[in-house]
């Protein structure tokens, strides 16, 4: 059976604490049967995500997905560690993602720890991928984790190169000239009309209608949302109501977006919603936890919610 790694962050500091000691704890007790080789694999990939984690609290889970699932790989397909990789590793690992083994897959997500009796242990439930395809763009988004990890793993010297950027730039998927379309056909009017009246009063589901306004309709890029805009991102303050107008950045300075009377409704619906916020610095699009901007993959799974919510509309 497949286990987890590697807990949420705020769990890490007590993990890498137990790791430190060998597992001699009643906690994560599938760990302490690793051999040397693998705890000290185990030990390098904590302390790399406790610095992720510590730059970027949004990016640890994703960073945390893809390194544990090659760490597992390399154990227990390939009964090797982290000293491995190389060029023909990696590139076998990328075929075997794009396939994994049923015994790999579980039909849905589910938590990798639970609590029994105040004791951590793993879910036997738990598996590394789901059975969900493996799309352009996480497959994409597999190759920036493992080029980031790769740095780091040159930087402590367990590995002499990094072949990742020479096997992005041959894979033959990302490389195909043929790529999956990414711009969905544009639902009518009508359906958005219907979504607005059944989501009138939920800020959440408010914010993600108007987001997918401004990029379905206004033809606004995702990026323009996050600070992957060259650190830019809109601002609440960048939707003027009275002018039925919304500024975002783009390459560095303010572009003006005029609203249609669909899109003003909304936007006019979110800002009460909102109320009055003094912090000037606010991001245009709230979170349900927490602070701060949006990655560009949490945007996309929001959109992705909306279109299949509005294809239940006639």
């Amino acid at each position: 059976m497949i286990k987890p790694l590697i807990d949420t962050f705020c769990q890490l500091p007590y993990q890498i604490d137990y790791a430190q000691n060998q597992f001699k704890t009643a906690h994560y007790l599938h760990l302490r049967c690793l051999s040397a080789d693998q705890h000290y694999d185990l030990c390098q990939v904590l302390r790399y995500l406790h610095t992720v984690g510590l730059k970027n609290n949004n990016s640890f889970n994703r960073y945390r997905n893809e390194v544990e699932k090659l760490l597992l790989w390399l154990w227990y397909q390939k009964s090797q560690t982290l000293t491995y990789i190389n060029e023909a590793v990696l590139k076998e690992y990328m075929v075997f993602i794009q396939c994994p083994p049923t015994e790999w897959c579980s039909q849905s997500r589910v938590s990798r720890f639970i609590d029994t009796d105040d004791i951590r242990t793993y879910n036997p439930l738990w598996r590394p991928f789901t059975q969900s395809s493996h799309s352009y763009e996480s497959r994409a988004s597999v190759f920036t984790v493992l080029n980031h990890f790769c740095n780091y793993l040159i930087d402590k010297k367990i590995i002499n190169t990094n072949p990742v950027k020479l096997l992005r730039k041959t894979d033959p998927i990302l490389t195909s000239k043929i790529k999956p379309q990414t711009k969905p056909e544009t639902p009518s009017s009508k359906k958005l009309l219907a979504a607005f009246s059944q989501w009138h009063d939920d800020i959440h589901r408010m914010r993600d209608l108007m987001l997918f306004y401004f990029v379905r309709y206004k033809h606004i890029q995702l990026q323009a949302f996050t600070l992957q805009n060259d650190g830019f991102i809109p601002l609440y303050c960048h939707l003027n109501i009275a002018e039925k107008v919304f500024y975002y950045y783009h390459q560095g300075q303010l572009k003006p977006v005029h609203l249609c009377p669909f899109g003003y409704k909304i936007a006019m619906q979110y800002v009460n919603l909102r109320g009055n916020i003094q912090n000037h610095v606010a991001p245009l699009l709230h979170k349900k936890r927490g602070d701060g901007a949006y990655e560009v993959r949490q945007l996309r799974r929001m959109l992705k919610s909306i279109e299949s919510e509005l294809n239940t509309y006639a």
